[in-house]
């Protein structure tokens, strides 16, 4: 395909979506990091860098060669895996947890590029075992030992937000790739039952965020601090909110992580229930889209990774917002576009230009006759 007709088949409102969910982030994290009366611009500035080079990546991942993406899902993989050893070996600390890379005045996090490298390798590997009827026991057992090597290193991190985010990927996949409803039955029974053994193996400070979340006011002036203040912020905000830069709970400091876990706080504060709904909004229509592409694919793996693509997004708008107003413990997990942070917007940009790289050959069939390709086949 020549690039004039990859430009001629770029999928422009998956990108214009994303980029004005970028332009409200950036507005939110200039909001969220200046201190009362004083500008903060710091940040925003990293911020904006830090969008421009997704949005590079964005256009280098799109325009790569048909077939790219899946001829080299299986060493993306490994390459990921390899960098999340080398976190556990050298990786630079910061708040109790082993989790950047550090390069310079810039630190990334591999774990956040692993969710997508265990999509792309999950969508290869189910695309080819995919057959009528679905996909049994036997033929999905390896894919959950896909899952089971990043789910470890990044849990030993320890980051059980990020490792939890691999399961739902999984689970996710499961469905879009037509995996037979006993084997789901059967793993979700499993995963019911291991819930309570989990208790054992977590740290102290993840047993009290699940106790906190369980009753806030257990601990209000420590572990509960976070969701207190995130709640009064969001229901501060009223119908129409407080107003652009007035919000109290952010620009007074009342509020921790304001421009990276809790950013929505700050928006809803600001903006109200109508800002948020707008905002809402703009994810479902991005979510939506990825399931438009999901479903109108007629290369398999084209449609197993784009539907896995939608579930990273989807699990990641669920549990920050659910835990931002207190229905989910509190756990690292960014809200796309809206969160401070260079690695999780160079993978979200990075994930929507496969998406579109991928689309081009949703109204056509390609793959000449290889295994696995071609819904209908």
């Amino acid at each position: 395909m020549t690039r004039s007709s990859k430009w001629a088949r770029m999928d422009w409102p998956l990108l214009i979506n994303a980029l004005a969910l970028c332009a409200i982030g950036l507005l939110n994290v200039y909001s969220g990091t200046r201190v009362h009366g004083a500008p903060g611009t710091a940040l925003v500035i990293k911020q904006l860098v830090w969008i421009l080079l997704g949005v590079a990546g964005f256009f280098a991942v799109f325009l790569l060669s048909d077939g790219f993406i899946e001829e080299t899902a299986n060493a993306f993989f490994v390459a990921v895996i390899l960098l999340l050893v080398v976190v556990l070996l050298t990786g630079r600390v910061r708040g109790g947890a082993q989790r950047w890379i550090a390069i310079g005045a810039f630190n990334f996090q591999p774990s956040e590029f692993a969710k997508i490298a265990v999509t792309l390798a999950l969508a290869r590997y189910l695309s080819s075992k995919y057959r009528y009827g679905g996909i049994g026991l036997m033929e999905f057992l390896p894919g959950i030992g896909l899952v089971l090597a990043p789910f470890l290193l990044v849990a030993l991190q320890p980051d059980l937000g990020s490792a939890g985010v691999f399961l739902f990927i999984l689970a996710g996949m499961a469905v879009v790739a037509c995996v037979r409803w006993k084997v789901l039955a059967f793993f979700a029974a499993s995963a019911a039952a291991a819930v309570p053994a989990l208790w054992f193996f977590m740290k102290a400070y993840q047993r009290q965020r699940v106790l906190t979340f369980l009753n806030p006011e257990l601990d209000p002036l420590g572990a509960g601090y976070h969701v207190i203040q995130s709640k009064i912020a969001v229901g501060s905000g009223g119908v129409i909110g407080k107003g652009y830069l007035q919000g109290t709970q952010g620009s007074l400091r009342f509020l921790p992580e304001q421009h990276t876990d809790f950013a929505f706080a700050v928006f809803s504060e600001e903006w109200g229930f109508l800002g948020s709904l707008l905002l809402l909004v703009l994810f479902l229509l991005l979510v939506y889209r990825l399931f438009f592409l999901t479903v109108r694919s007629q290369d398999r793996f084209a449609s197993f990774a784009c539907g896995g693509i939608a579930v990273f997004f989807l699990t990641h708008i669920v549990i920050n917002l659910a835990m931002v107003c207190g229905m989910f413990p509190v756990v690292g997990i960014p809200l796309p576009f809206m969160s401070y942070g260079g690695s999780s917007m160079l993978t979200g940009m990075m994930a929507l230009g496969a998406a579109a790289n991928l689309s081009r050959s949703r109204f056509t069939f390609q793959g000449g006759g290889g295994k696995g390709r071609g819904i209908d086949s």
